[in-house]
């Protein structure tokens, strides 16, 4: 579950840079773009002072929380990895908030749980697998359209399964149609969530090797 890598951080899509762009999505472009430059925290205090403003908007929390999490599943030091997400845990309840029935939302609310797991596979695992799964089959049912929500529920179950010597066979068949999702997937902003293909073939590419 630790092979969550920086591939997760490819979101070259979403920086848009407009002639014409408000402060908002000036501050969103200039705060995606320092997370690409590999500059975290400053991201996170550009999308602090953006939620700040935009209280009703659940985006600037939305990243805050998912920078959290990366850094957890992508560090290779556990010092401070559950006070960063703790921190992402309240960006999680705050964006949930203002979108109640949000798929991305629970997607990354799954994302965090898998962090937790990774931090303690024999203590958390047993708590929080099911509950893990739960998350990404709830973003299924609010959006059967996420590629996101489908490719983490299989890379979730394919970690499971290897843990127990389980067949994977039926779990890289729903990153198979992950893929197909990604193919016919339209961000309905520029802003809006649109990372994880790059993932999901790393998934399928490392299974035939």
């Amino acid at each position: 579950m630790k092979k969550i890598t920086l591939l997760i951080l490819l979101i070259t899509g979403q920086i848009l840079m407009c002639s014409a762009q408000s402060k908002y999505e000036k501050g969103m472009s200039e705060a995606l773009q320092l997370w690409g430059d590999q500059k975290p925290m400053e991201s996170i205090a550009l999308f602090e002072r953006i939620a700040s403003v935009e209280k009703e908007n659940w985006l600037p929390k939305y990243y805050m929380g998912l920078i959290y999490t990366t850094k957890v599943l992508n560090g290779k030091d556990k010092k401070g990895a559950d006070i960063l997400l703790e921190k992402a845990q309240k960006q999680v309840d705050l964006a949930m908030k203002c979108s109640a029935n949000n798929s991305e939302i629970y997607c990354l609310q799954g994302l965090i749980n898998t962090a937790w797991i990774t931090l303690d596979p024999m203590n958390n695992g047993q708590k929080l697998s099911a509950v893990t799964i739960g998350n990404y089959k709830k973003a299924i049912a609010l959006n059967e359209n996420n590629p996101r929500a489908l490719y983490l529920l299989a890379e979730f179950q394919i970690n499971m399964a290897r843990m127990f010597s389980q067949d994977t066979k039926s779990y890289y068949e729903m990153i198979k149609s992950s893929l197909k999702k990604f193919d016919n997937f339209k961000a309905p902003s520029a802003f809006y969530p649109n990372w994880g293909r790059n993932r999901a073939e790393q998934l399928l590419k490392s299974r035939d090797e």
